[in-house]
């Protein structure tokens, strides 16, 4: 059995740094964390756990107490344990280096592949990760770096000396957030068949991985190339260089994080393999690789084994006092940070509101005041817009959209509406003015007075009818008179914003930019020089009793105005922008740090950004992308896994059942709880799309061609109509699934078998997949692939259980270009030609619909793959006939299934390629 508890370490943060405090052991610290239901949001991370207080170490409201006045509501707490195999951890602040002598396996004859499997503290700091080079001697070969862009690089020099030096760097950047664990890849062709060499730079989630995604397109060199051998030692961690190649201002620092293994090939030849958690034990100061190489940390690289389990706040500190007065505990339940930012129920103000508030105008009228409202209260509490009597004024009765909060309504009378902007030294030679409005039918005169002896105004013209904006001046001394008239799409019920811009163009003139609904729609120019503005006047013109404007967020900036672009986009709910841009802008404009886990790009184009509370808004964007809105495990942070990042995934684990690391009965479950076959997705606001699967065991036919109908309605957050279609399919394909369901499965870290896995089980997180292996017949042929939508873990003196909550697996592995597994599509229909034994080799196959099958002679690069028949699975290595039957050479029982099977079978490629959302 494993010693229990294992090494854990508790801290509270104060006065800036972490301390120490102890655990009652006879206590077990219980931690639950993850979407453990339904839906796309996690539950807030919760913990409990006893800390001994018998001498005061812990009694915060105690004034006596140390911590009187530094520990309270809402402290930071950290729960780690050490155990298992180590990793790399190195810190910038000195110099740290992982490092093997120079040997003859260090050699690259041909092309260069190198990786590293790297947890940067910051991704944007500049560092080299796999290195064999001196800057001294001539001894440069290759150097695998990070750059302060975020970008992956790769430098070499085909002589040693550092005039040879070449280097590529990614063309697009690494996806992945500070303290991310992210797996890197670089690969040199020396000679790429066109006269020059090429790098292709990659990025995985951890090494070893089934298939890397491309990081950006490939490089182009002139010239092919070579990489210098000589006798410097291969390096992991910082380098003796001191210039980042890619660019020589910036310096080379030293790399601060993680590292969990490299890799180094020679063309596909395996020359480094470097993987601490199995071959090196914590706190060591050497170990040694597969291949028989000596490694010696030094500086300030450690191997650890430390793994951080919990991080986050302690919303009280009751204490309790043992009744014989011997003793003191105090039981916290650290909660993450979604428990307090889900305790408000208050929605967020609108986007535009968000937006200008945290931009910091000179001043904004909302004009967002009560129906009982006399005038309009300035934001940034200034004088208070008003409202000339004699017109007719609505207060709350003007709707600009539905995401912004109502207005002020001007109707049937008319009316004028006054605004005095305050002096400010940053609207001395800049300013702009700009308003919000929608509903307009009369004619507006807007007029903006500078603060100038001239007297001069800035006169906005609005006319309904020619369906124009015309810019003049007026000056009561004379002079210039500006007069553009540009065309403008205003006049109907949808929100617009109009912005006048006037600057000092020089050799006195007053330039003046008008924007419309965030483009620049004319630009002008007036003798004299610009002055900052006085007051601003609109009045409302009443045309023969039709008369309506909605009006809003009158807004006056100094130099330094956001762009009118943005400003627009607000006022208009964000369209189309990415569930993954969504998330980070609100949490960023909240305060709140939040990191997202792929690429905002790749995630749900949405619609626009309603009123909700703010954890209700940025779940309404998870949903629509299914993916995971949950917190950082080791951070006080939010982070949401893309639905991308949980497509056709390399196992986090592997757990073998015939080794017994599966604690307790597996106890998989035949149940429908997650069958949809009649889904309708309907875009909010918008139309819908029903999918429905009319064929096969699982579709609504009623049993036992079917299962019957099990329907649902799901309405989203989508920028268009056409992406319910999508969304339809990909929600009816995850509803019929076929497979057993594994709901939990139990690990036992007592047990040394299961122990022996503990670096693998503790990096283990949501979204990731587990693999079952070697399961019992009864449970179906072949591994069971699953993913973690949560997690409970209880340590303890007398026990170490993680029990993680998963959904299956298969439905999440789709198709991948050119994959030799994932990258095959399947059949339209086919069936054996004829009855096959057991043993049988030479398999007759008919088309039944669709193309018949690839050839061994057409395509050769294309075999083996492997096809299911019956449940039994088969490797093809040869297939010969170009009719609609054709001869397969297998090699039978691949996943198990021995049998033999009849005529009329159904052929199927095993794993076929699914389009994914």
């Amino acid at each position: 059995m494993v010693s229990l508890p294992p090494p854990r370490t508790t801290e509270i943060y104060y006065d800036g740094s972490w301390h120490s405090v102890s655990v009652r052991e006879s206590a077990a610290v219980k931690i639950s964390r993850g979407v453990a239901s339904a839906g796309t949001r996690a539950d807030p991370t919760a913990a409990t756990m006893t800390l001994g207080n018998r001498l005061g170490e812990v009694s915060v409201h105690d004034p006596q107490s140390p911590l009187w006045g530094k520990v309270g509501r809402n402290t930071p707490l950290r729960f780690s344990v050490s155990a298992g195999g180590p990793y790399l951890a190195f810190s910038s602040a000195t110099a740290g280096t992982v490092s093997t002598p120079d040997h003859p396996s260090l050699a690259i004859s041909g092309d260069l592949d190198v990786r590293a499997d790297v947890a940067p503290t910051q991704w944007s700091s500049s560092a080299a990760l796999v290195s064999r080079a001196r800057s001294t001697g001539a001894q440069l070969a290759y150097l695998l770096y990070i750059d302060q862009a975020q970008r992956l690089g790769l430098a070499w020099w085909p002589t040693g000396a550092a005039a040879s030096k070449k280097y590529a760097v990614s063309t697009a950047t690494i996806p992945a957030y500070n303290g991310q664990r992210l797996a890197v890849r670089a690969v040199l062709d020396v000679n790429d068949g066109a006269g020059g060499c090429a790098v292709q730079f990659y990025y995985a989630r951890r090494i070893p991985s089934d298939w890397w995604t491309p990081l950006g397109a490939p490089v182009t060199l002139a010239g092919t190339t070579s990489v210098f051998d000589g006798t410097a030692p291969l390096d992991l961690g910082d380098s003796d260089l001191t210039l980042v190649p890619s660019n020589e201002l910036y310096g080379l620092g030293n790399f601060d994080g993680r590292m969990y293994g490299a890799r180094v090939y020679d063309g596909a030849t395996l020359k480094i393999d470097v993987r601490p958690a199995v071959q090196a034990v914590a706190g060591a100061g050497t170990f040694t690789d597969n291949g028989g190489r000596l490694w010696t940390v030094s500086g300030s690289s450690t191997l650890s084994n430390r793994h951080t389990r919990l991080e986050g706040e302690v919303p009280a500190w009751p204490p309790e006092r043992h009744v014989s007065g011997a003793d003191s505990t105090v039981a916290i339940a650290p909660a993450g940070i979604m428990r307090r930012l889900g305790i408000g129920k208050k929605p967020l103000d609108s986007a535009i509101r968000r937006y200008v508030s945290a931009a910091s105008p000179i001043e904004c009228w909302p004009l967002t005041d009560g129906t009982a409202a006399a005038s309009g209260a300035a934001l940034r509490g200034g004088s208070p817009l008003v409202v000339v009597p004699g017109g007719t004024y609505t207060w709350a009765g003007g709707t600009l959209a539905d995401w912004v909060e109502p207005v002020l309504n001007v109707s049937n009378n008319g009316g004028r509406v006054l605004a005095l902007t305050p002096s400010s030294s940053t609207a001395t030679s800049r300013w702009s003015v700009e308003w919000a409005f929608s509903e307009l039918t009369a004619g507006v005169i807007a007029s903006v007075a500078e603060r100038s002896t001239t007297g001069r105004t800035w006169n906005l013209t609005f006319d309904p009818a020619a369906k124009t904006i015309k810019l003049q001046t007026y000056a009561p001394a004379g002079g210039s008179i500006v007069d553009l008239t540009v065309p403008a799409a205003v006049y109907d019920t949808a929100a617009h914003h109009v912005r006048l811009t006037v600057f000092d163009g020089g050799a006195g003139w007053a330039n003046a930019d008008l924007y419309i609904d965030g483009v620049l729609a004319g630009s002008a120019a007036e003798p004299g020089v610009a002055a900052p503005p006085q007051s601003i006047d609109w009045l409302v013109l009443p045309s023969g009793g039709n008369c309506s404007l909605s009006m809003g967020y009158v807004t006056y900036w100094g130099t330094g105005e956001p762009p009118a672009a943005d400003v627009y986009r607000a006022l208009a709910g964000y369209p189309a922008e990415t569930a993954g841009a969504r998330i980070t802008r609100l949490a960023t404009e909240q305060g709140v740090p939040v990191h997202l886990d792929g690429e905002a790009a790749a995630t749900e184009l949405l619609d626009v950004q309603q009123r909700e509370t703010f954890l209700d808004t940025l779940e309404t964007a998870s949903n629509s992308d299914l993916g995971f809105l949950l917190e950082r495990r080791d951070a006080r942070a939010l982070l949401y896994r893309a639905r991308h990042t949980l497509y056709t995934q390399s196992p986090a684990m592997t757990l073998d059942y015939s080794q017994g690391v599966i604690s307790g009965e597996l106890r998989p479950v035949d149940d429908d709880r997650l069958t949809r076959n009649d889904i309708t997705v309907k875009r909010d606001g918008g139309s819908e799309y029903p999918a429905v699967l009319t064929t096969g065991r699982m579709s609504v036919q009623a049993p036992p061609a079917g299962v019957g109908q099990y329907d649902e309605a799901v309405t989203l957050s989508l920028a268009a109509d056409g992406q319910a279609e999508g969304q339809a399919w990909w929600r009816l394909h995850l509803g019929t699934y076929e497979g057993l369901r594994y709901p939990r499965i139990t690990v036992d870290l007592a047990n040394p078998r299961a122990a022996a896995l503990a670096h693998d089980l503790l990096a283990a997180d949501v979204g990731d997949l587990i693999r079952l292996s070697n399961l019992p017949r009864e449970y179906g042929p072949g591994d069971i692939d699953l993913i973690i939508r949560g997690y409970t873990e209880e340590v303890g003196a007398k026990a170490w259980r993680i029990t993680f909550v998963c959904d299956p697996g298969a439905p999440w592995r789709v198709g991948i270009y050119d994959d030799a597994v994932y990258g095959k599509c399947d059949t339209s229909g086919s069936q054996l030609t004829a009855g096959i034994t057991a043993t049988a080799t030479s398999v007759s196959v008919t088309t039944t619909a669709g193309l018949p099958w690839i050839t061994t002679a057409a395509a050769p690069a294309e075999f083996p793959f492997t096809i299911a028949v019956g449940g039994e699975e088969m490797r093809v290595t040869a297939i010969t006939g170009t009719g609609t039957t054709q001869t397969f050479t297998v090699v039978r029982s691949t996943n198990g299934v021995i049998k033999s099977h009849t005529a009329g079978t159904a052929v199927n490629v095993a794993r076929p390629a699914v389009y994914a959302l």
